[in-house]
């Protein structure tokens, strides 16, 4: 819980963290207010991809090398978990 301020009637309530960086009605006066900092999805987004960057595109980039090199096994494998970490990603994302 974070302490939040009414610019209207200045009561003084707790809103949960999840509210962080979004708008809330005070229970006081009924005025929506904006709730201070940044939210949470900021870091969920940046390690999601940070993730994607660190596990999916080696995978795609082997794939990529095996291909120009004209080396099929060394292209198929990395290039299936390429794709699966392409849809792991989409997954996430369509879910959040």
């Amino acid at each position: 819980m974070i302490p939040h301020c009414c610019p209207q009637c200045n009561h003084v309530w707790d809103v949960p963290r999840a509210k962080k960086g979004g708008q809330v009605n005070c229970p006081s006066c009924g005025a929506l207010t904006q709730v201070g900092g940044a939210s949470d999805s900021k870091l969920f987004y940046g390690l999601v991809f940070g993730a994607f960057a660190l596990t999916g595109v080696p995978f795609g980039v082997m794939a990529v090398m095996g291909l120009l090199q004209g080396n099929l096994e060394m292209a198929i494998c990395p290039g299936i978990l390429f794709a699966v970490a392409c849809i792991v990603l989409v997954f996430v994302l369509l879910g959040s």
